[in-house]
């Protein structure tokens, strides 16, 4: 199969996973929140999930050097757009969001009007390593763990790059495999998220891609404990869930994402899989 069949497949992979009334439902039983981003637990092992991933979307914001309301803003693999409405809510800034799923995006929108953010916040069909936007018309391209779903990191970061004006700021958080991971050793792991490609991004991968392109590193902060953390509270939650969400998901979505949440933080555990944050400006 040709390079881009393979991408064209991990492409549709993510759209169908996010598209499935199965995600849907798993996500707001056993989380409760819109928000699917990993959370952040250091000064409150106790926060409940969906307040942990609202911690972190407001600590990335907090990251970005002069946030304001004149910032535009491009949110890379949106969700549900939860940071797009922090974003224009608390600082005023017009937020672009990308995202594959059709369904998803409808809730955006339907979300944006009933908070009336929608006079802020633009939603756009696409993938992010084919941005459908000018060169250099965004002040900040921002992304939550939603690189990891692509084969393409490279190209994502090449995309960011262009579309940035000079001295435009990325800030992206993802799921990473550690720099001394062997080769497949994350195979099941990723397949139980409908992940076939053989590698995800690591600290060395993008700091290096990002280096190439002629990014300034302005922060790469490592929160790999965090995932460990928030896994395992997923983890918990689906399995006091489960009765209640056999009654929406289909059996074999919920016992496969319950192996999966356990093979996720048995792997952690091991040292296979990181998280962190990595801030880069465009000169």
């Amino acid at each position: 199969m040709t390079t881009t069949a393979n991408s064209e497949q991990a492409t549709e992979r993510a759209r169908v996973h996010y598209n499935s009334d199965n995600a849907r439902n798993l996500y707001e039983i056993a989380i409760g929140s819109d928000t699917l981003n990993l959370g952040l637990y250091e000064d409150d092992p106790d926060r409940p999930i969906a307040k942990g991933m609202e911690k972190t979307t407001e600590w990335m914001a907090e990251q970005v050097q002069n946030l304001n309301s004149d910032f535009r803003v491009l949110d890379l693999g949106s969700g549900y757009g939860p940071a797009a409405r922090h974003l224009a809510s608390k600082y005023g800034c017009h937020v672009t969001c990308l995202n594959i799923s059709e369904e998803q995006n409808q809730e955006n929108e339907r979300r944006n009007r009933e908070q009336n953010l929608d006079n802020l916040i633009d939603i756009v069909l696409g993938n992010f390593k084919e941005v459908p936007c000018d060169d250099a018309s965004f002040d900040l391209v921002w992304s939550q763990d939603a690189l990891f779903h692509t084969d393409g990191q490279d190209k994502v970061l090449e995309e960011a790059f262009r579309v940035l004006k000079p001295g435009g700021q990325l800030l992206f958080m993802d799921i990473l495999q550690a720099d001394n991971c062997p080769d497949g050793a994350l195979r099941d792991s990723l397949e139980r998220v409908n992940i076939l490609h053989e590698r995800i991004g690591s600290f060395h991968s993008y700091t290096r891609k990002a280096q190439s392109l002629g990014f300034e590193t302005i922060n790469v902060i490592d929160k790999s404990p965090q995932l460990i953390v928030h896994y395992a509270k997923l983890r918990d939650s689906v399995i006091a869930h489960y009765d209640e969400l056999s009654q929406k998901c289909t059996p074999e979505f919920l016992e496969s994402s319950k192996a999966g949440l356990c093979q996720w933080v048995e792997s952690a555990e091991e040292g296979l899989f990181a998280w962190g944050l990595f801030h880069f400006c465009r000169p």
